[in-house]
């Protein structure tokens, strides 16, 4: 209890006794044994009221017993059903639930998985991809203390995540594999590698990685078509001693546009599975390649960063020169970037604006500001040379292209000098400045336009740390080189700003929800809330004809297709009463990558066990598994002591003890004729 509380009920006991002993002693010469009653009754019930209103907490000490974790991830992906193993796996969690043993031995925390991780609500095996890494990472961070096992209820078939050989969990895992762990004879295309863009009348190259389970020496032939057309052949052979082939060959890109292929491998007699001996793949055909060019007069990570992220897209090349070392020709590229300019950069600026060449400027502590804002007449800023931290915000309002969070208020700050920045031209902001925990309308990254020129500045330098946060948050550069992707597409472009632009992939598969997102933009270029737009889709061989209403989510506008038959789709994205219209294709594959796998991989799973010091069971096991678990002296329970706090106010006697020494002081005084 409080030192402060124990002196409020001290002077509440001396007002409790100056109270009673006014009324019933000082007041009343006759000093009566009922007045000393009295004198008593009122005391406790005014101490009572009193302690009532100070409610102190009484502090208790209470012993609890701590059960261990049980952690039970079920993969409800749909090779689970494929392989008709779900009342088997739905069998094993109602077994589970049930099981005394576990229960009191054990707190029980389901969880159902494929390529996001759930709490268990109930189990449809619908999921259209399988991360098996996934529920280590999550539960990693749910449960960072004690032992926390591990039931893992799977057919240890991966589509995506990394490998669960290499996972570094801190407790036993306990694989329960489902499935036939029978392997049959087999061949499979694993991985296609292409790049997503090529220049017309180039060769692109195609890289496959085939594997063959067997024991007999074969002879397949690889085919690949276009438009129904055989355009590549080649004889693979495989034996028991050489189980896996890389087949890489050029194909000749002599289309414009999105083009689909498909790649086979010829079927082995009496095989299982024929869905993974096929794999479609498209390429976008451009005219030409992209060339951007990196000016600096310092060197810095970010300038590594820009060129790796950059060059993700095959399709660009980026150069990297200092400003003092550069004399090349400045209108072979299609971008410049000119990264912290001082002095130096006088020419270039000059070349730049003469030739309305597309620019990139990112400032930094290195920045002339003096000399930047002499040389540019679109921005201008009062520099202190003092050092600021600025954090992203991103703007969801945004309508320059476009672009999602990915994840910004989770990326630290850029450093650049102290100073607002003022536009003297109409401006986007794609990012907004966070300065001292306080969100600010001030451009962190922004997009302005002259007629067919489009420049953007970046105020602040270690953007390099933003690569490295969104890579530790999603395990892949991917989405933060997305990101710069389409920054630099925008940058790169010289076509006048489309108000229309669509953001839609080329091909999905039958058990996934086709996305098509659009942005439409006034007269003005700013996002139009007021606009209707409407997708029509049409697969001419089926007949299927289908108008359907984007919805508005911010500062663009979405559609969701489902149950879409598998096969080659056309669609036109209109404005409605506008002649704005974008068209498109996609295609829809008839099988499922889940349906790929024929039988259980309980290779990795068996490897994940023993790096854990886990123990794998079968689908027939689930009692041994039980036995195991319940008899294991890891698991054990732990006695803690636990303080309890509780308020007096809780205690209802105490307001009944109020009421009866009220009662009784009024019914004697009543009776006593005191009244």
């Amino acid at each position: 209890m409080k030192t402060a509380t124990i002196v409020f009920i001290i002077l509440a006991v001396f007002a409790a006794l100056f109270i009673a002993s006014f009324q019933y002693l000082f007041q009343n010469k006759e000093k009566s044994q009922l007045n000393y009653w009295l004198f008593f009754i009122r005391f406790l019930s005014v101490l009572s009221i009193l302690i009532l209103i100070i409610n102190p907490q009484i502090e208790k000490e209470k012993l609890v017993i701590v059960k261990p974790n049980l952690i039970v991830a079920i993969d409800n992906s749909s090779s689970i059903e494929y392989k008709s193993q779900n009342k088997k796996v739905k069998n094993t969690i109602e077994f589970l639930k049930k099981n005394k043993a576990i229960n009191n031995k054990f707190s029980v925390n389901y969880y159902s998985f494929g390529s996001n991780l759930a709490v268990l609500d109930s189990l449809n095996f619908k999921k259209n991809q399988t991360n098996l890494s996934l529920p280590f990472q999550e539960f990693s961070k749910l449960y960072k203390t004690g032992t926390n096992p591990i039931i893992l209820i799977t057919d240890g078939n991966q589509t995506t995540g990394s490998g669960i050989e290499f996972i570094d969990y801190k407790s036993p895992v306990f694989p329960l594999i489902v499935g036939d762990t029978t392997t049959f004879k087999d061949i499979a295309i694993k991985q296609l590698n292409v790049n997503k863009f090529t220049n017309i009348n180039h060769k692109f190259p195609v890289e496959l990685f085939i594997n063959y389970l067997g024991k007999e020496n074969i002879s397949k032939n690889i085919n690949v078509y276009h438009k129904g057309k055989k355009v590549y052949s080649k004889k693979l052979h495989f034996f028991e001693s050489e189980t896996s082939k890389i087949a890489s060959f050029f194909l000749t890109a002599s289309i414009k546009g999105t083009q689909y292929y498909t790649v086979k491998i010829e079927e082995l007699d009496d095989e299982q599975n024929t869905l993974n001996n096929m794999k479609t793949f498209s390429i976008n055909v451009i005219e030409e390649k992209s060339k951007i060019l990196i000016l600096t007069s310092i060197i810095h990570p970010d300038l590594g960063m820009f060129k790796k992220s950059i060059e993700r897209n095959k399709q660009r090349s980026v150069k990297i020169s200092k400003i003092t070392n550069f004399k090349g020709n400045i209108n072979e590229y299609q971008l410049v970037i000119l990264y912290q300019p001082t002095n130096d950069f006088g020419k270039i600026f000059n070349a730049v604006n003469s030739n309305k060449m597309n620019y990139l400027i990112v400032s930094g502590l290195s920045t002339d500001w003096n000399f930047l804002n002499k040389i540019q007449s679109n921005f201008h800023k009062e520099s202190i040379p003092q050092l600021e931290n600025y954090y992203p915000i991103f703007n969801t309002s945004y309508a320059g292209f476009l672009s999602n969070d990915i994840g910004f208020l989770d990326f630290p700050p850029l450093e650049d000098s102290f100073g607002d920045i003022t536009f003297f031209m109409p401006f986007n902001s794609l990012l907004y400045q966070k300065v001292g925990g306080v969100n600010t309308r001030n451009p962190l990254l922004a997009t302005f336009e002259n007629g067919k020129q489009r420049m953007a500045i970046l105020t602040g330098e270690n953007i390099w740390r933003w690569r490295m946060s969104s890579y530790a948050l999603n395990n892949t550069f991917e989405i933060f080189d997305g990101f710069i992707s389409n920054l630099t597409q925008y940058l790169a472009s010289n076509e006048q700003t489309k108000r229309l632009n669509i953001i839609s992939k080329s091909i999905y598969y039958t058990n996934e929800t086709v996305t098509i997102s659009a942005s439409y933009l006034d007269k003005n270029f700013n996002f139009d809330n007021r606009a209707k737009l409407w997708l029509t889709v049409s697969n001419k061989k089926s007949g299927f004809l289908k108008k359907i209403p984007f919805a508005k989510f911010d500062s663009r506008f979405t559609i969701y297709l489902s149950n879409i038959p598998a096969g080659e789709y056309s669609y036109v994205v209109s404005v409605e009463n506008q002649k704005s219209s974008v068209s498109g294709l996609f295609k829809i594959l008839p099988f499922e990558i889940e349906q790929q796998y024929t039988n259980a991989n309980s290779k990795e799973l068996k490897i994940l066990a023993n790096n854990t010091n886990g123990k794998v069971f079968y689908n027939n096991q689930v009692t041994e598994l039980v036995a195991y678990l319940k008899s294991d002296s890891q698991f054990k329970k732990i006695q803690k002591t636990e303080i309890v706090k509780k308020s007096l106010i809780d205690w209802k006697w105490v307001l009944g003890l109020i009421i009866l020494l009220l009662s009784i002081e009024w019914f004697a005084r009543k009776y006593y004729g005191m009244v």
